[in-house]
């Protein structure tokens, strides 16, 4: 089934009951302000065909509830065969609120998923960032959701102030559990530190140290991996690169292209893991998650199959290849 195209909306802060140390919607997207029902409709009816609506950038069913009804009942501007997906935090999801979402979902607006900003399911992680809930909450907010039948989607953090790769590994494994076979989607990002946040002031006094770009890819490399194994459906790695953003990240794995670089360190540990000294055959699409970005993905194939970069570029090869005219195969 072709996706349907994406016409996100963004709530910069909207329903936040708590500034996270390490957040600031506004820095991240340009936006300043949610946009309004009418506006939504507006956008909606010049619409030629069905999307995926998209509400972002704060939490949604943290909004009184007048508002998430009138958001809601906006989506029903969009053509026929549109859906709605938003994000929004676990605490926000008493049964009056599940109740409005079947609701608005038996009226036209159906809910392809809804993502919960987790963040890390780490107790002493969780409250050094401000986020107000417990890894147990949290995972009773998805659990609650998927028994009640709602897609869900969730989104962890790497390099928060007091995590490490061990604890985030259990957060993947403890998301696995209660998802089971349900499929679940899921965004990874690293986290930065931005200017005008209170994570500003930690990283100023010594007190939280960032990690670098190139642990960060390797960290979200490794999680890829061990998600994708889970059945995990991946949505995003890393923040989408905006002038907003990059103008105010002052320290941490800020690249804009963070995902590529984390796809390649995840594609090099699937490869060495099945075959540790190859041959390895991949798609022609992923070329340039080994060749590209300064040649770190095939840097790190090298280095974790223990050959030189010469020997793995001669052993890597991509589907389908493509005999040239002195009859050697060109990958």
């Amino acid at each position: 089934m072709k996706p349907l195209k994406s016409l996100p909306f963004f709530f910069a802060m909207a329903g936040c009951k708590r500034h996270c140390v390490y957040c600031d919607q506004t820095r991240i997207t340009g936006e300043t302000s949610a946009p309004t029902p009418e506006e939504i409709r507006q956008v909606l009816r010049q619409q030629t065909g069905p999307v995926g609506i998209g509400y972002f950038g704060g939490s949604f069913t943290c909004l009184p509830a007048e508002r998430v009804d009138s958001f809601l009942e906006a989506t029903r501007a969009a053509p026929a065969g549109s859906s709605l997906r938003f994000s929004t935090h676990p605490l926000c999801l008493s049964p009056e609120i599940l109740g409005r979402l079947k609701d608005a979902t038996r009226k036209g607006c159906p809910i392809a998923c809804v993502e919960l900003g987790i963040s890390s399911l780490d107790d002493a992680v969780l409250e050094s960032c401000g986020r107000g809930y417990s890894g147990e909450q949290a995972l009773q907010a998805v659990e609650r959701l998927a028994n009640e039948g709602f897609p869900v989607g969730v989104q962890l953090m790497i390099g928060l102030p007091g995590q490490n790769f061990d604890s985030t590994l259990d957060d993947l494994q403890r998301l696995a559990r209660v998802k089971g076979p349900r499929s679940m989607d899921l965004r990874l990002y690293p986290c930065l530190v931005l200017q005008g946040t209170p994570l500003e002031s930690l990283w100023k006094s010594g007190r939280y140290t960032p990690l670098d770009t190139e642990t960060a890819a390797r960290w979200a490399g490794h999680l890829l991996l061990e998600a994708l194994g889970l059945g995990f459906n991946i949505l995003r790695v890393g923040l989408a690169e905006t002038t907003a953003l990059s103008s105010s990240v002052i320290a941490g794995p800020h690249h804009p292209a963070f995902g590529e670089i984390a796809w390649g360190e995840c594609l090099a540990r699937l490869l060495t893991r099945n075959s540790a000294e190859g041959p390895w055959i991949e798609h022609p699409n992923r070329r340039s998650l080994f060749k590209g970005h300064g040649k770190r993905g095939l840097e790190r194939l090298a280095e974790l199959s223990g050959r030189t970069v010469a020997e793995a570029a001669g052993h890597l090869s991509f589907w389908p290849c493509v005999k040239t005219s002195r009859g050697k195969s060109r990958g």
